[in-house]
């Protein structure tokens, strides 16, 4: 009697303990268990990507003196956490990685929207990629340049001219504004006539100009005309038919992101720019030397691209006049990057949406196409 008893009370606990069971896993299906605030959310103060940050005595991340109004108190928000529970996405629109900075620049009436840098703090970490389409390209030149925005789409495709390579994209570039141009390689410039280009643009990359070649390019700046050159073209070209000006240092980046600020008073290349960005750059880009200070001025430079440079300089852009011509050269590339997919941009800038590398040499071409003196 007393084994029944016991086989009897087993089974009323073995269903007990099922009925339990069940009953918290259907509680817990409808959402009505809720797990300590501890355990649902990390706490975002501890992660530096979502921090407010204020700049030390020791902090080497103050403005670079560029001409502006100096920042006050060392404020720079360097990201804010995305709505609870959300993925942050890989690539989002401009508002999405720079959500706390606004435009301080007011409309114009009756000319350019912006015609100056906008006030940005110094970037302490990169921000995130974009997807930088067609029509925010196009976007930003209505805004910068209008009135030439409007006769871009119908121009002689002879007055704008690239030389191609291949580590740089510019007619990517080139066509998101919606600027015709004239795109060749290096071995084919040799037999191109330039009576009615006004802007060259030569990419970066391993092939050489032929001696012939070189000479052509620096008559066309002597005459008058605007050439812009990317990395590799310091040493390929710039420092051979420009003697005396720039040369590379020897010396290569480290890394693919720097932070970067503007320098100096250049109204006309730093439209609809801003003081302070990102600044994408490949792996063994060549380090901008100057030679001529007294002619080249200095456009960007980096804080951090001074631990790769033996001149302690980290200069990311220099432009010069040449005769009658100028020449701009940059530490970079003018596409969007090569190491994304689509329309992928890794280095936005705050405000404009492209990137500071991208709107300075855009500037560049716009004043060459327009006549415009720097």
């Amino acid at each position: 009697m007393g084994e029944v008893v016991q086989r009897l009370f087993r089974l009323a606990t073995n269903r007990a303990l099922s009925l339990t069971l069940s009953l918290v896993a259907l509680v817990i299906g409808m959402g009505l268990f809720v797990l300590p605030s501890s355990a649902q959310t990390s706490n975002d103060d501890d992660d530096p990507q979502y921090r407010l940050k204020r700049n030390s005595a020791q902090d080497h991340s103050a403005p670079i003196e560029h001409g502006g109004k100096q920042l006050q108190g060392g404020i720079t928000r360097i990201g804010v956490p995305d709505d609870a529970g959300a993925t942050t996405p890989l690539m989002g629109d401009v508002r999405q990685a720079f959500p706390s900075i606004e435009s301080k620049q007011p409309p114009l009436k009756g000319q350019a929207q912006f015609d100056g840098p906008t006030e940005t703090p110094p970037v302490l970490v990169p921000g995130r990629a974009v997807n930088a389409p067609p029509e925010m390209y196009r976007g930003w030149l209505e805004k910068a340049h209008p009135q030439f925005s409007l006769q871009a789409s119908t121009m002689a495709e002879n007055r704008l001219v690239v030389i191609h390579d291949k580590y740089d994209n510019t007619e990517r570039t080139l066509s998101s504004l919606g600027l015709r141009f004239v795109s060749m390689d290096k071995q084919e410039f040799d037999g191109y006539d330039l009576a009615g280009a006004q802007v060259v643009v030569v990419d970066c990359g391993p092939k050489n100009l032929s001696p012939v070649a070189m000479s052509r390019i620096r008559d066309f700046v002597a005459r008058g005309g605007y050439l812009f050159t990317t990395d590799w073209m310091l040493d390929k070209l710039d420092q051979f038919i420009f003697p005396g000006y720039i040369a590379w240092s020897g010396a290569m980046n480290r890394q693919n992101m720097y932070d970067a600020a503007i320098v100096g008073q250049e109204p006309v290349l730093f439209r609809h720019a801003v003081t302070n960005a990102s600044w994408k750059m490949d792996i063994h880009c060549h380090l901008i030397r100057v030679l001529n200070k007294q002619a080249v001025r200095i456009l960007a430079v980096s804080r951090s691209l001074v631990a790769d440079d033996p001149d302690g300089q980290g200069i990311l852009a220099v432009v010069f006049p040449f005769e009658r011509g100028y020449v701009m050269h940059m530490t970079a590339h003018f596409d969007r990057s090569q190491a994304m997919m689509g329309y992928g941009l890794p280095d936005p800038a705050p405000v404009i949406g492209i990137s500071l590398r991208q709107a300075i040499a855009i500037n560049f071409v716009v004043a060459g196409l327009s006549g415009e003196r720097l």
